[in-house]
């Protein structure tokens, strides 16, 4: 668990052409909690955030409002052989905000990244942004190693 100040968002425009920062939420505080990787499915990963919600809104900690921001999730995926130990090559989808959006981003990624490798490419890990209306992640930004995601 983590304590911290939101920073404000990103705001692209729809041609990809432009990012502004909206410093609405800027100062706000945050809490951040993080699991350990090891979800198997949508379903796995749905029924531990609904829990989740329920113990938070019980503490009365927020009202956990994904489509109004209160609770926002990302998910870090990556696929690998039956069998094997290492995991694979992790993305991160940011700010999902529906548990409907959650699943169908999963299985998305899930999908992309196992045609990739079947294909005989690699997976590129980097942060992607869903779009929910086009069942489509969008690359946003690579991530080479732990040194880039830095704060400032």
């Amino acid at each position: 668990i983590h304590m911290e100040e939101d920073a404000g968002k990103l705001v692209h425009d729809e041609w990809g052409e432009n990012s502004l920062v909206d410093f609405n939420r800027s100062g706000v505080p945050l809490i951040e909690i993080v699991s350990e990787p090891d979800m198997r499915s949508a379903s796995e990963v749905i029924a531990y955030l609904e829990k989740l919600r329920m113990i938070i809104q019980y503490l009365g900690a927020s009202d956990c409002k994904l489509q109004e921001g209160s609770m926002r999730a990302d998910v870090n995926l990556s696929v690998r052989e039956v069998g094997a130990t290492e995991f694979g090559t992790r993305t991160e989808m940011k700010n999902l905000n529906s548990f409907k959006a959650i699943a169908r981003a999963i299985e998305s990624e899930r999908e992309r990244q196992i045609d990739l490798i079947e294909a005989g490419k690699e997976v590129v890990q980097e942060t992607r942004r869903w779009d929910d209306a086009k069942e489509y992640s969008y690359a946003m930004r690579s991530k080479e190693d732990a040194q880039d995601y830095r704060y400032f």
